[in-house]
């Protein structure tokens, strides 16, 4: 039996609700290291298996990014690259670039699981899985293919996705108010993520410029310390903080999960 404290950061244990840290969330057949969908000929199409669900490029929150450089996961090197390349590494943390982002949007359905160009930055090709898997996505986290309670158990997984990336940008936003950013500093950041719609520039950029890199930093220069700093400040939140943070919409969020 797999419980959901198990596949999650270890600070989340600290102040998520217990009840949900206590679910059972075996699945046996949908594994990362046995890829279903590129063996089982009942799915519409099937995934290549050296790239399986991993052809999503995840937006990483700063508390995340802070982990996995503390931690030095074999991703610290791909987000140090990031940071040098001013590769939309923000305050709220490591984004996936415009590119990217355009990319993944006018994909066609075949091409998730099969295209190359769209494997993630973080997965390990050596050893075939993520680089950053302590400190994975929510996305990551969540998705499967196929659940061993069919609907159901993927119905689970859909609410629990929708309560963790609420957890996790809330989480975000709040290292940025200890650390005097401002709500527009974060709305001005959010732009960058989940576009929809690009210009021609904006849909082959890689990286930011010097200058709007400065900008949306706010005087940080440390970039890594930064994110160690976001990083530090969860690990120490108390359950009684989290509640504040999250708030009474965390809690009707919570609710569909649990029920």
């Amino acid at each position: 039996m797999t419980r959901l404290k198990e596949i999650l950061p270890d600070f989340y244990s600290n102040i998520l609700n217990k009840d949900l840290l206590q679910l059972d969330v075996t699945e046996t057949k949908a594994t990362c290291n046995n890829c279903l969908r590129s063996r089982d000929g009942r799915f519409p199409y099937a995934y290549k298996p050296h790239l399986k669900c991993c052809t999503f490029y995840p937006f990483v929150p700063n508390f995340a990014v802070g982990g996995i450089l503390v931690e030095n996961l074999k991703g610290a090197a791909v987000i140090q690259d990031k940071i040098k390349r001013r590769e939309f590494t923000l305050p709220l943390g490591a984004f996936p670039t415009l590119k990217y982002q355009h990319q993944f949007f006018h994909k066609k359905e075949t091409d998730f699981g099969n295209r190359e160009d769209l494997l993630c930055p973080y997965f390990d090709k050596v050893e075939s899985n993520c680089g950053i898997w302590d400190f994975r996505g929510v996305v990551c986290t969540t998705f499967f293919c196929r659940s061993d309670r069919g609907k159901e158990g993927l119905r689970f997984w859909k609410n629990l996705g929708d309560y963790l990336s609420y957890v996790e940008m809330a989480l975000a936003e709040e290292c940025l108010v200890q650390l005097d950013f401002s709500p527009r500093d974060v709305s001005d950041q959010l732009h960058y993520l989940n576009r929809k719609e690009w210009t021609k520039e904006q849909s082959v950029q890689e990286f930011l410029s010097a200058t709007d890199f400065k900008f949306f930093w706010n005087g940080y220069v440390d970039y890594a310390s930064f994110y160690k700093k976001c990083y530090n400040h969860v690990l120490n939140l108390s359950k009684k903080e989290f509640k504040e943070i999250t708030g009474q919409q965390g809690d009707h969020i919570l609710k569909n999960v649990l029920s």
